[in-house]
């Protein structure tokens, strides 16, 4: 015991809140390839959602509380507790993303499957407010965060890559750059399943309130909010039935003078673990 309080003194952290850190050998000394990544975990309570929801924040080794860190925040595809499609926080510790760049990296949760909307029949399930007013104002009072536009970032893939490029067109003035991977785009562009009524009354409540989170009707809204810098990445899955709608709305975009980068890739698995987040995350923390 005397040899881990010692170990914990030279890191300098403060447990609390449910945080839960990861390090082998604590007694001996881990050596720097051993070193695990450091996770802490919180149970928070939101107005916008059904009940209490995980929070997991990826620190970078030697957090220093004098320093303000951007913030990526990892968004989900599916809902609390839920990992079908892999664990896009463990693929971002295991490409050591906080330490290489000195970012806060976020994975938030929801009670439910997330389109990143507010649904306008549900209380329970306003996963935009819950995002934005209960997670980044938690995030950002409880570490050391940067607090501008140009230091919040966000990835995902599927609905989350949907969520991540409206979150960034319905506000541009708080999130910096996005990178989004094989979004759930079918619901907009098509093809249309027979069920596509159904999953917008399932995300977002009414038609109406589906139109303002709308990818095509934002780009064509709010598409020149985004400046003259590249602060939007699409990556777009050739041989699937979601190949046309991601290549429509790569027109769209052209269309309306929205600069942006876009990949149109051979198929690859739908999961966070199948190889792209290492060009996200380049394009989204390397400078020019």
């Amino acid at each position: 015991m005397h040899c881990c309080r010692e170990l914990l003194a030279r890191l300098c952290l403060v447990v609390s809140c449910g945080w839960v850190l990861w390090f082998s050998h604590a007694c001996t000394g881990p050596s720097d390839q051993e070193i695990k990544p450091l996770i802490e975990t919180h149970s928070i309570e939101s107005p916008y959602q059904s009940h209490e929801t995980s929070l997991r924040v990826l620190l970078p080794n030697g957090l220093d509380l004098s320093k303000r860190y951007p913030v990526l925040y990892v968004l989900p595809v599916h809902e609390d507790g839920s990992q079908k499609h892999g664990d896009g926080l463990m693929e971002i510790a295991k490409l050591n993303v906080a330490d290489r760049y000195q970012v806060i990296c976020v994975a938030p949760s929801f009670s439910s499957e997330p389109w990143y909307a507010d649904h306008d029949q549900n209380p329970n399930k306003r996963d935009e407010s819950h995002l934005m007013k209960t997670v980044m104002p938690f995030i950002e009072s409880h570490y050391p965060t940067e607090r501008d536009r140009g230091a919040r970032y966000l990835i995902g893939f599927s609905k989350s890559g949907w969520g991540a490029i409206s979150l960034l067109l319905r506000h541009p003035e708080t999130f910096h750059k996005i990178a989004a991977w094989d979004p759930g785009i079918r619901i907009d562009m098509g093809p249309m399943d027979e069920d596509t009524d159904d999953q917008i009354q399932t995300g977002f409540g009414s038609r109406e309130n589906f139109e303002n989170y709308r990818l095509s009707n934002l780009f064509e809204e709010s598409g020149s909010r985004l400046g003259p810098e590249v602060r939007l990445f699409y990556f777009n899955c050739d041989g699937v039935k979601r190949t046309a709608g991601g290549a429509r709305l790569h027109s769209l975009m052209i269309r309306e003078n929205i600069l942006h980068r876009y990949v149109m890739e051979s198929n690859r698995d739908h999961r966070w673990d199948s190889g792209w987040v290492t060009e996200a995350i380049a394009f989204l923390f390397k400078t020019p």
